[in-house]
């Protein structure tokens, strides 16, 4: 595969996490309980709403929009459509007022829903675009630049935003959701591009029914079954990552105090740490082994639970931070090439949307676990170390599944 289509993979990635970082974690999050529905009792439960509904329906389309993108050839065109339907919805957010709760959350479940089902379709690719012995690296290039992404549009949204939400603001603030959708329309869409064109898969006769193939791809797993373990396996550990992704910031303030400024300080040093480290780590895979290079960041891991369970002092959140950076976009990019060299590449849409699928499933268990230890316990720092069982159980699972080469 050429450069150029690399490239634009790689400055997709970065074009989709300004979305993800201004949107669903920081700037419509906010816009919506702080003025959209401030006056409604239920503000913030009807804020999680719109964030499970959005990954329950990417969950169970994701495996069926990949199948119909294997069979048709049209994944680009499913790709442009879900990013171009996430930047107009994230656009039509900067005209939302106060008591504008019904179409806020239509707004923002569209376009997470969008985005999410994107995201799928874009990770399918990477099985076309590398081969074996470079799938970590590129890999790792894609999601350590991501972050700079997210940097970028979060500068270029300031102006809009520092001020935060005040009266008479609010219409000035809104103008981020703009800045976003600008910089996801431009970027995303420009890269689609340069992504190669498909035809559709001969399949020989064989179902293009994207239902009836989704169900001979499952009874397949009979004779494959290191896909299914894998995908267990991505799910225990992922169960500890999402965990830790939302409730640091809950921990920190409720542990150690900080502000929220101090907290916004520690997650531009976290994102700052994890390109580079994001980066080296897919170089290591590819030089070394992806299942090595894997297993060094789950023990990394370990090493973030005994600092939240165990570390004191006012350098704790910055040991924390740190650590944090070197292995939370690593993990999750090694994963995924190590996924993109198991699964049949013409495939790979439906693969990645089982992928998908047991992503957003295990964005529960975890967050459940650490609630229930934290209300037993009435101690964070011992929920925090809990999670520890989904990363250990998680390692042995992903020791028992075939490798290939490279891995």
């Amino acid at each position: 595969m050429n450069r150029r289509t690399i490239a634009a993979w790689i400055v997709y990635d970065i074009a989709v996490h300004g979305y993800g970082l201004m949107i669903p974690a920081v700037g419509f999050a906010i816009y919506f309980t702080s003025f959209i529905a401030a006056d409604h009792p239920f503000a913030e439960a009807l804020w999680s709403l719109a964030v499970a509904l959005p990954l329950i329906g990417a969950g169970l389309l994701s495996p069926w929009l990949g199948a119909i993108a294997d069979n048709s050839g049209c994944r680009r065109r499913l790709l442009l459509v879900s990013t171009l339907v996430c930047a107009m919805a994230s656009a039509l957010m900067g005209g939302l007022g106060q008591g504008d709760i019904a179409a806020g959350l239509l707004l923002f479940i569209t376009a997470q829903l969008s985005f999410l089902l994107a995201g799928a379709l874009y990770n399918s690719y990477l099985p076309q675009i590398s081969t074996p012995e470079n799938s970590a690296r590129i890999s790792g290039i894609a999601w350590g630049l991501s972050y700079l992404g997210g940097i970028a549009c979060f500068l270029l949204c300031l102006p809009f935003i520092q001020s935060g939400i005040v009266p008479g603001n609010e219409s000035y603030f809104a103008n981020a959701f703009l800045v976003t959708a600008g910089f996801v329309l431009i970027l995303g869409t420009g890269a689609i591009l340069r992504f190669p064109a498909e035809n559709p898969v001969d399949r020989n006769n064989q179902t293009t029914n994207p239902y009836r193939h989704l169900l001979n791809t499952l009874r397949s797993w009979r004779n494959t079954p290191e896909i299914p373990q894998f995908l267990f396996a991505y799910y225990l550990i992922n169960d500890a990552m999402v965990t830790v992704i939302y409730f640091t910031a809950i921990f920190l303030k409720a542990t150690f105090g900080l502000s929220l400024r101090e907290i916004l300080i520690l997650s531009l040093v976290f994102q700052v740490i994890a390109i580079p480290s994001t980066i080296f780590f897919g170089w290591l895979g590819d030089r070394w082994s992806q299942r090595g290079a894997t297993y060094l960041t789950l023990s990394i891991w370990i090493l973030v639970l005994g600092l939240m369970g165990f570390a004191e002092g006012e350098n704790a959140p910055k040991a924390i931070a740190i650590t944090l950076g070197l292995v939370l976009g690593s993990t999750q990019s090694l994963l995924r090439s190590m996924y993109s060299q198991m699964i049949p590449p013409e495939q790979s849409g439906e693969y990645f949307g089982f992928h998908a699928l047991v992503g957003r499933a295990s964005s529960a268990l975890g967050p459940l676990l650490f609630g229930l230890v934290s209300a037993f316990t009435a101690n964070q720092r011992v929920a925090m170390m809990s999670l520890g069982i989904f990363l250990v159980a998680g390692a042995v699972l992903l020791s028992k599944t075939q490798p290939t080469r490279n891995q």
